[in-house]
């Protein structure tokens, strides 16, 4: 029954509950989410100079850390392999267009808390640095396997991604059009255009940096005017 109960409570809430009672949870098709990739910078060589117990326990400070923020939003966490950290909004729960704001101000606070209060071991207390990326767009997730029963997300969306992810740059979020457009819709967020660069499998696109969550809209008219303007 433990074993069970631990098994549940590693599923979003409305499958566990679907499957505690028995009944049979089909994949299902998303029409939008938003998907948030992180990865450590440098992780490689943090674990070359540790003893691997060092690893484990660095991972669970930044995972309790970044656990504990995660709560606060209406997200889900899908899964960390190794350093790498993934989260979805507006899966299994349909939030409408909420998505993309609860990723983006999500990532926005996980940036912050880790650049303040997690220390690198065996370094010159060297803060930790995170690269993440957002994209938005459909998927379909479900849960696979019995023994070890996983919810796990597929499609396009989740490819481009960890593409935004693995083609950013320390403590910065690197986000597609996709997700760009839905949060100007909030009016507000800054946000800087990076340009175009070339995406493995994707070709060229144009993508944007995250840069803060602002106090009104008239910060947002204000600032990305500002923002805009051609250098003389």
């Amino acid at each position: 029954m433990l074993y069970k109960s631990i098994i549940l409570g590693m599923l979003p809430k409305i499958v566990a509950e679907q499957l505690r009672i028995g009944q049979i949870v089909s994949a299902e098709y998303y029409d939008n989410c938003t998907i948030y990739f992180s990865d450590i910078v440098g992780f490689t060589t943090i674990a070359s100079r540790c003893k691997p117990i060092d690893v484990v326990e660095f991972l669970n400070r930044v995972y309790t850390t970044f656990d504990t923020i995660v709560d606060q939003y209406d997200v889900y966490k899908v899964e960390t392999i190794g350093d790498a950290y993934m989260v979805v909004s507006g899966v299994p729960k349909k939030n409408g267009n909420e998505h993309a704001y609860q990723i983006a101000t999500m990532a926005l606070e996980l940036i912050r808390q880790s650049t303040m209060n997690c220390i690198i071991p065996y370094s010159n207390n060297e803060k930790l640095r995170i690269r993440v990326g957002l994209h938005s767009g459909p998927v379909c997730a479900g849960v696979v396997g019995s023994k070890m029963p996983r919810y796990c997300l597929f499609g396009d969306t989740v490819n481009t991604a960890s593409r935004m992810e693995s083609n950013g740059e320390a403590n910065k979020i690197h986000m597609t059009n996709d997700t760009k457009e839905l949060l100007d819709k909030t009016g507000r967020f800054l946000i800087e255009k990076r340009g175009i660069i070339h995406i493995k499998g994707k070709g060229d696109m144009t993508t944007y940096w995250l840069l803060e969550e602002l106090e009104s809209k008239n910060d947002y008219i204000e600032k990305n005017f500002l923002y805009v303007q051609p250098s003389k």
